[in-house]
């Protein structure tokens, strides 16, 4: 695993992490108007020192877990469809001859396959390019990325993974590099609404459903010939459906407890 444990404080307000030097600094992670920060070791004096040198800044609270109880479960390899999933510091287990590995270190960003809908959206990928390859692909919210290198290492030659937050980008390049898609696969700090106007054959969309919803009423939505939808609650996905049935038809939906995705075409 890449840590055994973790010291997490959560902060009300946007750090300036510029001041932070010690080794045991893993990242900073900015939900709206909070900011998480993960060390390796409790460093609570110096998040101290930190909140009082920035006074639009107040430290909420601490928890200090093991790295699985933050990943939501035990990090291992498993399947989806010809891809094998492995975690980097892990070997490759007991992999299918037939099976293309694609390592992935998530650090502490999410999109680790334990989720539903990113395992759910792998599926949905895998079923798509049985019948056809985009040539382009936008992977909006990228997370660890683990979508996008799925779409790589499925045979697409372009995609553009991106993510509003920067501890999301920094993971998911080390990601692209760690399977050696450089140069079919790039990661930009980028808000969605900005992304989804790029020209791509199939996009991915792996997000809140409020983000979800300002999406799809975009031009550029309903540009794209393949859409793969995730990160919906059943709610959340029947008021998705009637907004775009008129628009997209329904290709193929995988529902896991709550959470649901689905595949349209345009």
């Amino acid at each position: 695993m890449p840590y055994k444990h973790l010291y997490i404080y959560q902060i009300k307000g946007v750090i300036n992490e510029s001041g932070i030097t010690t080794p045991d600094y893993i990242g900073c992670w900015n939900e709206g108007t909070s900011s998480f920060l993960f060390f390796k070791t409790d460093q609570k004096n110096l998040v101290k020192a930190l909140v009082e040198a920035q006074p639009q800044l107040t430290l909420v609270d601490s928890y200090d877990m093991d790295y699985e109880n933050w990943q939501g479960g035990n990090l291992k390899p498993f399947r989806v469809g010809p891809l094998w999933f492995c975690p980097s510091n892990e070997n490759t287990g007991q992999k299918p001859e037939e099976c293309k590995v694609i390592s992935f270190d998530p650090g502490v960003v999410f999109g680790t396959g334990l989720h539903p809908t990113t395992y759910d959206s792998l599926y949905l990928i895998v079923d798509l390019f049985k019948q056809y390859t985009p040539e382009r692909v936008l992977d909006l919210g990228t997370g660890t990325g683990i979508l996008a290198l799925a779409c790589a290492a499925l045979g697409a030659k372009k995609v553009h993974a991106v993510d509003i937050n920067r501890l999301a980008v920094k993971t998911a390049k080390k990601n692209v590099l760690l399977n050696g898609f450089e140069k079919r696969v790039t990661v930009s700090e980028m808000d969605a609404a900005t992304a989804i106007k790029e020209d791509a054959v199939l996009a991915l969309m792996n997000m809140h459903y409020e983000i979800l919803s300002r999406l799809m009423d975009m031009e550029a939505f309903g540009r794209k010939k393949w859409i793969i939808l995730s990160g919906l609650l059943r709610t959340e996905y029947m008021k998705s459906l009637r907004k775009l049935q008129k628009r997209l038809h329904l290709v193929k939906e995988r529902s896991t407890g709550y959470w649901f995705s689905a595949w349209f075409e345009a």
